[in-house]
């Protein structure tokens, strides 16, 4: 058990304003009542650290066969009921509690005593263990966030360098897409939307509207998907889709059919709203929806050269490739419950119905205060085989 300090843990009650630590956690429930993530939906805690695909039906039922009524019927094909298993990541992070305003808050109390506990002493430790509970509970969120944008535009989770620059690295989970449904776009080929990075060069033979209606085409005639579909872009590619030649033109001539195809009519797209936009490229395409992703995650990495911690921002969609996929329903999150042995009772909570465990933990030696989390938590695709991913921009 910990036996540090008392004092520090005190002056983490007198933030807790008479609330147990639980009770404290607890009101971030109805704070980020609200998080989800499109298509997934959290499955039932599992006892060990291992996550199992259940490969779900798209909704495309067969026609009963027609006999004489004296036949029996015939067996209908059961769809597969299992897929793939691996472990689930454990994921941990901390903050140690600002040690200036800490050391202050300590001096005030060893000097002054009970006389110390003002509203203002109860305010400024009410802050930071916000500052500190509040950041490790976005940052939870953040990595399904990641995992789930990740999975979606590359058909796989990668722990590397990119997302993960201070811990494990080389670690793919892979969720059984297809890999002909994985195309990339080539410079040869010139199908490219654009040949380089920053969208500055058009594939000489690129024409996205008409690339999309044939991606759909197959999706719907080779491959038999028959539900609501979507397509997903990051706004990196959307920002720029309007302004690629053949789709100005297209969308030029769908939205005004009768005026001039001249550059009046086609900077006319730009007095339109982004959701009439892509309402008439959904129609286009003939699909249900268009999603536009732009979330992004910060990590942390260690400057080589002044090894500090730096903070850095990356795209969760793959900013090359768009996907289309089943709209609605697509998988599950995963995990297990984190263990709270070695913490006190008291000083050990959890989030999110014990996905998310938040625990104090206090050194006399530095004067420090931690507060720390841990999850094992893992996004899995039940329709792997009608995730449908187009690399549509060069690296150049």
């Amino acid at each position: 058990m910990n036996t540090n300090d008392a004092k520090l843990y005190n002056l983490i009650n007198v933030g807790l304003g008479g609330d147990s630590w639980q009770e404290y956690i607890d009101r971030y429930e109805e704070i980020y009542d609200d998080f989800h993530l499109d298509g997934f939906e959290f499955a039932p805690m599992n006892l060990g650290y291992t996550w199992q695909q259940l490969l779900g039906s798209t909704g495309a039922v067969a026609l009963p066969a027609y006999v004489d009524p004296e036949s029996p019927g015939y067996e209908a094909a059961l769809r597969e009921v299992s897929g793939l298993t691996g472990n689930i990541p454990t994921m941990k992070k901390y903050y140690r509690l600002n040690r200036t305003i800490l050391r202050q808050q300590l001096l005030l109390q060893q000097q002054l005593g009970k006389a110390a506990i003002t509203d203002q002493f109860k305010g400024v430790m009410l802050g930071l263990l916000d500052e500190s509970t509040d950041g490790l509970i976005k940052g939870y969120q953040n990595a399904l966030c990641n995992q789930r944008d990740q999975i979606v535009s590359t058909g796989k989770f990668t722990i590397s360098s990119t997302n993960n620059p201070r811990g494990l690295q080389g670690i793919t989970i892979s969720f059984g897409v297809p890999a002909v449904d994985t195309t990339t776009c080539t410079s040869t080929n010139n199908k490219l939307w654009w040949t380089t990075e920053a969208h500055t060069t058009e594939g000489s033979a690129s024409d996205p509207i008409d690339m999309m209606r044939t991606a759909v085409k197959k999706i719907r005639r080779e491959e038999h998907y028959t539900g609501p579909l979507r397509l997903e872009m990051p706004d990196v590619i959307w920002q720029d889709l309007l302004g690629h030649s053949k789709v100005k033109e297209t969308l030029a001539y769908s939205i005004l059919p009768l005026a001039p195809l001249d550059k009046g009519a086609k900077t006319n797209l730009l007095n339109y709203s982004d959701e009439m936009l892509l309402a008439k490229l959904a129609s286009l395409i003939r699909i249900d929806k268009i999603v536009i992703r732009d979330t992004k995650a910060v990590i942390e990495k260690v400057n080589t050269t002044t090894k500090d911690i730096e903070q850095d921002t990356i795209d969760n969609f793959d900013e090359h490739n768009i996907t289309f996929l089943p709209d609605g329903e697509i998988g599950t999150i995963q995990g297990v419950q984190p263990l709270s042995l070695g913490y006190d009772s008291d000083k050990a909570a959890y989030y999110d119905s014990g996905r998310l465990l938040l625990a104090q933990r206090a050194e006399a030696a530095t004067h420090s205060i931690y507060i720390e989390s841990e999850a094992s938590q893992i996004c899995v695709p039940s329709l792997p085989k009608h995730i449908y991913i187009y690399t549509v921009v060069g690296t150049a």
